[in-house]
């Protein structure tokens, strides 16, 4: 009689599947310049080969301790599960100019529900993103002499940007002094980046 597959195995099938599926990244930083996986990019692959190898998985996010999780559960035997844990983060939506936002608590709370699902998908299905942020710098292909160019303006950040920088920075993507180098910044947008140095 063969045995029933443990959850271990079924995710290890189900790791190793998905490692050979390619899939979008539709979630662009313009800020720093790259490109990420957004829940919507993976999520109806990893329900299809869950229920390809039996398995349910079970997300919990727990404000109050300040923790989520996801639980994978084999169908075949509740007994056969495990847990990955992740840290509560709610999700930081800045106004213009580094100021609070206007977002409603509903808008919020929905925003850091997709933001700590994603990461607990991300870390139980080893889905990647690039370590750093790809670099600008030339890479030797190139072998003429640069010529001498005009200084460059820099640009004014939006809203949207300093957003999307401040994640860039929690995330350990970018740091202060490439935001500085690159955007001519208020001085309230110094001031909301300032904490990251």
């Amino acid at each position: 009689m063969e045995t029933e597959k443990t959850i271990h195995e079924r995710m290890a099938e189900i790791k190793a599947e998905l490692s050979k599926t390619e899939i979008k990244k539709s979630g662009h930083n313009k800020f720093a310049g790259f490109k990420y996986h957004e829940l919507s990019d993976f999520i109806q692959v990893i329900n299809s080969l869950n229920l390809k190898y039996g398995v349910n998985d079970i997300v919990n996010i727990d404000e109050a301790n300040g923790l989520c999780s996801i639980t994978l559960v084999s169908i075949k035997d509740s007994e056969s599960k495990y847990t990955i844990t992740t840290p509560f983060r709610e999700a930081e939506m800045l106004g213009k100019g580094g100021a609070k936002s206007n977002v409603d608590a509903v808008q919020r709370m929905g925003s850091t529900i997709t933001y700590n699902r994603r990461y607990l998908y991300m870390t139980a299905y080893n889905i990647q993103e690039n370590d750093g942020v790809d670099s600008a710098e030339p890479n030797g292909s190139n072998t003429k002499a640069k010529q001498p160019q005009k200084p460059k303006s820099k640009p004014k950040m939006t809203p949207e940007q300093l957003e999307a920088g401040i994640k860039a920075l929690e995330a350990k993507k970018t740091t202060v002094k490439k935001i500085e180098d690159y955007y001519d910044l208020t001085e309230d947008q110094k001031n909301a980046i300032s904490i990251y140095n």
